[in-house]
């Protein structure tokens, strides 16, 4: 039988057919079920016809129920295999008993669904929670999945385009938790901050009052400079994933949780010192550093009186609430866990290891202890500096590999599996350095009190580039760089020192030599000393702590300046919805790239 099919219906049937051979069966079942006219019965010999010619065959599922295998061994010559067979009359006749065997199979096969869904196996449960998983993707990438294209050809190409769009963003998580991502947003930042200083007045910018500059951001609502500390603030951390919430901490012994959303505190996790209360000074109680873990649980903190303090920041449940928890001095959290103590000197350095919660903390008895916060136990001592340690930073996704920086002018970066550790010297003319971040596994930068920033590379001995004066001068010595930190994962950076001035860097980091660099991208006023910086997720925003003087002492100190926790705004909602579009072209002109280079790689393979 050779019948007249139009283009129309012969798309539609190759659609449901060829891409979905199993269900071949269902669907010539519900083609008649729809139409309920002769002309739809007589089609369906057609179908099989084309089918035929097709090559495709549809067998009975070897899982049937008890009663389909009863029908099947009573009508053992009624096949559902399609085939092309001479006789035209047989194929009619074999068909409409295929028909209702299928029915009876479909109830068969939902009543074991049912009974399926009673008893669900691991597999089962882990295909159940992978399709949940898309499904939330695919509504927080926003997709149109409502609109009907007109044709079966427009509805594979969304079906595609929204399949690539999914793939693109695992794509990006696996990469993001192998620690290979690198996103870009250096450059929207530096088109932002330069859009804020044209709404302020120009004239500011060209005076050089940093103070008048810092007040105009203010009123305009780029800068938030929030009160709660007394004396100076000397660190913050922040919450990476959500950057939600964040704290800071000061020399008056408070610790403080910030609202960023609402730019208000939120609770007082320990409160300032008071002589009626304490029996010990305010200077041994000031907390010198902090770092906050990942998944949103412990807050670390270190002092002038050589210990660790760990705190579970997490809310308290109310159901759960006593008496005595109304006279702590902890509002609203669960408060201290554990205090480790072992260091012979005060903590001037915390870092935990991205996406895990293994703490490194650096002291002025030379020494880093490495602690599990897991079991909240302490595991092993470094040891190798030979003067007080001032900076650590851990990015550590693939290596478990932190960095240091000390008061004997060099850099170290500790390989801890195999117990060892590398050494990094600036040379004779550098200084020693008080600050260091972790930009990825293999690189990092560190500022130094001369006022050079240098960028560092795991395997090179030496800086592969370092600017000088990076905050300008004063009087005749440069100013040092107190703080720097770095958007992990990403090609931007931060330093503070106590010019007024937030400085934002761009880092690149390619495979080649040509491709590495470091160029100042813009500055942001913020009078005073900068003592800590952490910047948000997608470089949203950064906070600061800002204060009279700096962290580790009182020599220079800004009389006029105020002791605030700052939240700088570095970039807008609409900038991160266009980013989240282009990433997607830009991973596939990556995806473009590597491709030509394997094809490059397998022909010189070839070649030799």
């Amino acid at each position: 039988m050779r019948a007249k099919h139009s283009s129309c219906e012969k798309s539609f049937i190759i659609h449901h057919v060829v891409v979905y051979p199993p269900r071949l069966l269902s669907f010539v079942v519900h083609f008649i079920g729809i139409t309920q006219s002769t002309l739809a019965k007589q089609r369906f010999v057609e179908i099989e016809a084309l089918c035929v010619m097709l090559g495709v065959r549809r067998k009975r599922s070897s899982t049937s129920s008890s009663k389909s295998q009863l029908k099947s061994s009573k009508k053992q010559n009624a096949s559902i295999d399609f085939t092309l067979d001479d006789n035209d009359h047989d194929e009619s006749k074999n068909s409409r008993d295929d028909i209702i065997e299928s029915e009876d199979e479909m109830e068969n096969e939902s009543l074991a669904d049912s009974s399926e869904d009673e008893k669900e196996t691991v597999d089962a449960k882990k295909i159940r929670m992978a399709r949940e998983y898309l499904s939330k993707m695919e509504q927080s990438d926003g997709d149109s999945s409502d609109v009907v294209s007109s044709s079966d050809e427009g509805e594979d190409e969304e079906f595609m385009n929204e399949d690539h769009r999914i793939s693109k963003r695992l794509e990006r998580h696996r990469l993001k938790q192998q620690g290979m991502y690198e996103r870009q947003v250096a450059s929207k930042v530096k088109e932002n901050v330069d859009y804020f200083w044209n709404e302020c007045d120009s004239n500011l910018n060209l005076n050089g009052n940093v103070e008048a500059q810092t007040k105009a951001w203010v009123e305009n609502g780029q800068l938030k400079l929030c009160r709660g500390h007394d004396l100076t603030p000397t660190c913050v951390a922040l919450h990476s994933p959500s950057g939600s919430v964040a704290y800071s901490a000061s020399k008056d012994n408070s610790i403080l949780m910030w609202d960023i959303e609402n730019e208000k505190k939120m609770n007082t996790i320990v409160k300032r010192w008071n002589p009626n209360a304490c029996d010990y000074t305010r200077n041994s109680g000031e907390v010198l550093c902090m770092v906050a873990s990942d998944d949103g649980r412990f807050l670390a903190t270190g002092g002038r009186d050589a210990t660790v303090k760990i705190y579970d920041v997490r809310q308290k449940n109310k159901a759960t609430l006593t008496i005595s928890d109304k006279d702590n001095e902890i509002d609203g959290i669960r408060g201290l866990v554990t205090t480790f103590e072992g260091h012979k000197g005060p903590v001037t350095a915390l870092a935990l290891r991205s996406q895990s919660l293994q703490l490194f903390s650096g002291s002025n008895d030379r020494c880093i202890r490495h602690y599990n916060l897991d079991q909240m136990a302490y595991i092993e001592t470094l040891y190798g500096h030979q003067a007080g340690i001032t900076g650590i930073s851990c990015h550590g996704i693939r290596h478990e590999m932190p960095f240091s920086v000390a008061r004997d002018r060099t850099a170290r970066a500790w390989k801890l599996a195999e117990e060892t550790h590398m050494i990094y010297r600036g040379g004779s003319k550098v200084s020693n350095a008080d600050c260091i971040t972790a930009i990825k596994d293999d690189y990092f930068l560190t500022g130094h009190d001369d006022g050079i920033l240098s960028f560092w590379l795991k395997d090179k001995k030496r800086a592969i580039m370092t600017t000088s004066e990076a905050h300008g001068m004063n009087g005749s010595l440069p100013r040092g760089i107190a703080s720097c930190t770095s958007l992990g994962g990403s090609d931007l950076a931060a330093t503070g020192s106590n010019d007024g001035y937030l400085r934002l860097w761009q880092v690149s980091t390619g495979d080649k030599a040509a491709d590495r660099g470091l160029e100042a991208i813009c500055k942001i006023p913020l009078f005073g000393y900068i003592n800590d910086i952490a910047i948000g997720p997608k470089a949203r925003f950064c906070v600061a702590a800002v204060g009279q003087e700096p962290r580790l002492g009182r020599w220079e100190r800004i009389a006029k300046s105020k002791n605030r926790f700052a939240i700088i705004q570095l970039r807008t909602d609409d900038d991160d919805k266009d980013q989240e579009d282009n990433v997607d072209s830009q991973n596939a002109e990556d995806d473009a790239d590597d491709q030509e280079s394997e094809h490059s790689e397998s022909g010189e393979e070839d070649t030799e």
